[in-house]
């Protein structure tokens, strides 16, 4: 019995002993050399915390194996992966502004390969998951400081004081075609804030809707002092549903976004038309800018049968 237990023993660790040899067999180049390389390796995607790498596979290779590294010279993987059927591997779970190196070779069964790094020009590609392809001295910039929104925006309509004006026609509080909000008195003509529950490209409760078949402008009836680094809203047709609203793929709406500093005498355009062609979207238009001095602004529609519907204007200083 005690002759049967060693023989157990000594047989336990021959088989170890040979586990342990073949893992070092996959891990070393220890069957000799090939001249195959697999080609067209590239960067297929990047996200901030992974990189794809990818490869045309090569007539007889048999397997690949593909490393992440930290410096374009490292021997000493930071990942590494071996696969006999894939022609791309992800590596997920990097740091986002660290700069890695990938290099993929082909293998013939225990026969290596040299390694093929993914490139920029002629160079190993340093590549950084928040922004692919980078300089060996490449740093990430410092961030540029938080541009402050002006109080009471963004306007979105939802808090009023006293009676709305309730129709397109209509009066507001101040006996113009206006309206109040914490941010302002608007001008508008021909449009009127509705909560209906058709009017689905809005945020919130409330939302400004213009009217069918009129040119018209939503236009700031007050100056922000301070100027503007950056104004921006959502907007779309008013339903989805309503057949004036569904038109639209007939007939755009041509949307005019405008600026004054001379307190609405004069106006200037921020760029070109923007276009609503369906009732599906919610669109959103976002304009980086340096204007100084006080500023308005307004927002115009053609005179679409479609209804334009406007919401969450927001605008930020320019300090």
């Amino acid at each position: 019995m005690k002759k049967l237990t060693m023989y157990r023993y000594y047989l336990c660790a021959f088989i170890l002993l040979l586990a342990s040899y073949s893992c070092k067999q996959d891990e070393s180049d220890v069957g000799g050399v090939t001249d195959k390389l697999p080609e067209n390796v590239h960067l297929s995607e990047y996200s901030s915390s992974s990189i794809t790498v990818a490869w045309n596979r090569v007539e007889g290779g048999t397997s690949y194996t593909v490393q992440l590294l930290g410096s374009k010279d490292s021997e000493s993987p930071i990942d590494a992966y071996t696969t006999t059927s894939k022609d791309f591997y992800r590596f997920s779970g990097l740091e986002e502004i660290r700069g890695y190196y990938v290099r993929v070779r082909a293998n013939v069964d225990y026969a290596t390969g040299d390694w093929v790094y993914i490139t920029n020009g002629s160079q190993p590609a340093r590549i950084m998951p928040k922004y692919g392809f980078v300089d060996e001295d490449f740093e990430e910039p410092e961030p540029e400081p938080s541009k402050e929104l002006y109080p009471n925006f963004p306007e979105g309509w939802e808090e009023h004081q006293g009676g709305r004006k309730s129709s397109h026609g209509g009066e507001g509080p101040t006996g113009r075609q206006s309206d109040v909000f914490p941010s302002g008195e608007w001008l508008m003509p021909n449009m009127y804030t509705n909560s209906a529950a058709a009017i689905v490209n809005k945020n919130g409760t409330w939302a400004l809707m213009m009217n069918t078949n009129v040119a018209t402008y939503l236009e700031m009836d007050f100056d922000l002092e301070l100027g503007a680094s950056k104004f921006s809203f959502y907007y779309g047709t008013a339903t989805q549903t309503n057949a004036n609203d569904v038109d639209v793929v007939n007939v755009p709406i041509h949307v005019k976004v405008e600026y004054s500093q001379d307190g609405g005498d004069t106006w200037n355009p921020l760029g070109d038309d923007l276009i609503v062609t369906t009732t599906e979207i919610q669109y959103f238009q976002e304009y980086e800018l340096n204007i100084e001095g006080p500023v308005r602004f307004r927002i115009g529609k053609s005179n679409s049968r479609a209804r334009l519907m406007v919401d969450d204007i927001a605008v930020y200083v320019n300090q």
